[in-house]
């Protein structure tokens, strides 16, 4: 099976060593067609709708890979680390921006700030 990349995923790729590299396309490359629709593997494969896309949610080890199934193959729109905001807001349906306009957005670090001083008053109340 043919697996294509989005300019995101191939960047993602890029960032790792070449060792990781030829390790995480081996997995990508043993995916059968019946894994994607719940033959096997159902533990291993999130489902994510957004519009008219389904996108299958694949974990290789620390990453999460989101892909599109298709006659062509396998297309891989996105790979973002675990636990990670971008993550989740792509899980979520949300926009996610990227994290250079997370951090000039006030709005970020007036709610970590009262976030803080919710815990100092929690701490400081008698019990």
């Amino acid at each position: 099976m043919q697996v294509n990349f989005s300019a995101q995923s191939m960047g993602e790729l890029n960032r790792l060593p070449i060792d990781r590299q030829m390790e995480l396309l081996g997995e990508l490359a043993t995916l059968g067609v019946g894994q994607f629709y719940g033959v096997g593997g159902e533990e291993r494969f999130g489902r994510v709708q957004r519009g008219p896309k389904t996108f299958y949610r694949v974990r290789i080890g620390d990453l999460r890979f989101y892909l599109e199934f298709s006659s062509d193959g396998i297309f891989c729109s996105h790979i973002l680390p675990e636990h990670s905001f971008k993550d989740f807001c792509f899980r979520c349906g949300f926009s996610s921006p990227d994290d250079s306009s997370v951090e000039k957005d006030g709005a970020l670090w007036q709610f970590l700030e009262n976030g803080e001083r919710m815990e100092d008053v929690a701490s400081n109340e008698p019990r």
